[in-house]
């Protein structure tokens, strides 16, 4: 395939419209697999590579090939003449178009190299809400280019420029696009921040070689200089190679020769090198930044702890918007296997396609320690809305040696090989015991998958579902259900037949339903609080109603029901039969 811009790579399927622009198609969204490769490849380059423009041009290259674009570019900002221009480019055929240099503030170039924010425009000629300039229109014109997308590039909180892609189709971006440019456009202002520091130490080693009588100020200078970058190089290699928060720190406890903390902004630790004293015992000597995500603290002192915590921070940050990044792109994986697993596109299009889907699902899941030949518990966690991410958080430790967990249909969703039926349990137990720890109101449905692909999975994942929400109209607010804790309840509710359990709860409780539904009366409700309670004082108390009414009404069971109807064995049967009733309401929404 050539590399001159007139293909895009991967290519773009051109379909559907919107008013105004005809043959809107879509940029390509690359899968968290490729998102994560390039992100890998860009570090590695980071890490082995010094000069700006090789780090740069393959940066630029990669981000056209991730998101399927004819063409990507990335600008520096002139503020002196209050412009950006374009610096690096990919796909792009004329001259002109190459050597753009756009007012701050116009097109998309400029605004969002100036704006600080991502912008996209299906197609920038026909796009009104875009401020203009009649050259630059007609460069972009001879280009050819309709579609654009852009993120700016931050260096310490500086915007510095513009990393974007382009298509010569009207197309849309999606949010995984948004989110992987994003996220090159990170890659690129580190890689600008590493050479520029690079530049400073040689100007600094220049003037201390050219300038006899300030050789030996000069020299210092340029010893801190370089030492300073010597930690720049192992902060951004620690960023790099994966190590997160926790490596930046320990590098920088090691250039302190003390320990180091990031602390939140309650003031609370969020990680650290090593044991640190309590915050409040901090005095004089404690150097303390101040950042948008919390703050760097460390007891040392000296005139090096400004400088060195002022690249630390800068270098946390990265690490900690890479690591979000990365678990966003993670968990997007996990969250399309679990649906993919779960839901009914395995079974979608010709048998082939069928065949196929279900070959990649199954090597996916693989890929996470889950293999559908073998059995598997499945856990559906009812949990608030506010508080999934948390849960999930709290789980993700269960299937560290394989397994999924993710938010899946309303509910935290985990799927684990256990080896059988015998473990499911344990599983569920470790479960309730973590979320509990976590601080995260709970209540876990389980059931186990026997047989080998995802038909049993699914099943397995519909019982431990019914399990949970029944065990919630119960009255459950936390704990383990499933069919065998539910008791008789859940053993009918296993049966395939509906109609046996129809007929089980007309046959037990058909008259005092009747009399409840004509009379507006709670015979139904005062049954199951007298076969719950065990007495009719205490289902009295729980009802709120004086315990004379409790008896008349009881009576009134009676001559509906039967005699028995309160004591074993009958009992068993309509208690049964009421917790039926029950889950049938909620299960029809009433």
């Amino acid at each position: 395939m050539p590399d001159d811009g007139s293909t895009a790579p991967g290519g773009t399927d051109v379909g559907g419209a919107r008013a105004g622009v005809a043959d809107v198609g879509s940029f390509a969204a690359p899968s968290p697999e490729a998102l994560l490769r390039a992100v890998h490849d860009a570090a590695t380059d980071l890490a082995s590579v010094r000069d700006r423009g090789v780090i740069l041009q393959a940066l630029v290259r990669r981000t056209r090939a991730l998101l399927g674009a004819d063409m990507a570019y990335l600008s520096l900002n002139d503020l002196a003449a209050g412009e950006t221009w374009i610096h690096v480019t990919d796909g792009v055929r004329t001259r002109a178009y190459a050597e753009i240099r756009m007012p701050l503030g116009t097109g998309i170039l400029g605004a969002v190299a100036a704006g600080g924010t991502s912008v996209h425009t299906d197609d920038y000629l026909a796009d009104t809400d875009l401020n203009h300039l009649t050259h630059i229109d007609d460069v972009v014109a001879g280009e050819g280019v309709r579609a654009i997308s852009g993120e700016p590039l931050r260096v310490d909180g500086h915007l510095v420029g513009a990393l974007l892609v382009a298509h010569r189709t009207p197309v849309v971006m999606p949010p995984e696009g948004l989110a992987a440019l994003r996220l090159l456009a990170l890659q690129a202002a580190v890689a600008l921040e590493q050479t520029r520091r690079a530049a400073e130490i040689a100007e600094l080693r220049a003037l201390a070689d050219g300038t006899r009588h300030e050789a030996g100020r000069r020299a210092r200078e340029a010893a801190d200089a370089a030492a300073l970058l010597a930690l720049d190089a192992r902060l951004l290699a620690a960023v790099e190679t994966g190590g997160g928060c926790r490596a930046v720190l320990a590098q920088l406890a090691a250039e302190l020769r003390a320990p180091v903390a990031l602390l939140d902004a309650q003031g609370e630790v969020r990680a650290a090198s090593s044991a640190l004293p309590g915050t409040g015992d901090l005095t004089g000597g404690a150097c303390l930044v101040e950042r948008d995500r919390g703050r760097l603290v460390t007891p040392a002192t000296g005139e090096r702890v400004d400088p060195v915590l002022a690249r630390g921070a800068l270098a946390v940050g990265l690490a900690l918007q890479v690591e979000h990044e990365l678990a966003e792109a993670a968990d997007r994986s996990v969250s399309t296997l679990l649906e993919d697993l779960l839901g009914d596109h395995l079974d979608d299009g010709p048998d082939g396609d069928r065949a196929a889907r279900r070959e990649v699902a199954e090597a996916r899941a693989l890929s996470h320690g889950v293999d559908l030949r073998a059995p598997a518990t499945s856990l559906v966690v009812l949990v608030p809305a506010a508080e999934r991410q948390r849960g999930v958080a709290a789980l993700r430790p269960l299937v560290a040696r394989g397994g999924l967990v993710s938010v899946h249909a309303g509910h935290v969703c985990l799927l684990c090989p256990t080896g059988g039926r015998a473990s499911d349990g344990a599983l569920a137990d470790r479960a309730v015991e973590a979320l509990a720890t976590s601080g995260v109101p709970a209540l876990v449905g389980s059931a186990a998958s026997a047989g080998r692909g995802a038909g049993p999975l699914q099943r397995a994942h519909a019982e431990a579902a019914q399990a949970a929400r029944a065990a919630q109209v119960l009255g459950w607010r936390r704990g383990h259900a499933d069919r065998a804790r539910l008791g008789l309840a859940g053993l009918l509710l296993g049966g395939h037949d509906e109609q046996v359990v129809d007929a089980l709860v007309e046959q037990q409780l058909g008259p005092a339903l009747a009399y409840d539904a004509a009379h507006g009366t709670c015979l139904v409700e005062t049954a199951t609080a007298v076969l719950e309670e065990g007495s009719r004082t205490a289902a009295a108390a729980r009802l709120f109603v004086h315990v004379n009414t409790v008896r008349q009404r009881a009576e009134r069971l009676t001559e509906l029901l039967g005699e028995g109807w309160d004591v074993p064995p009958r009992s068993l049967d309509v208690h049964a039969a009421l917790r039926l009733h029950v889950l049938r309401q909620a299960a029809a929404g009433q």
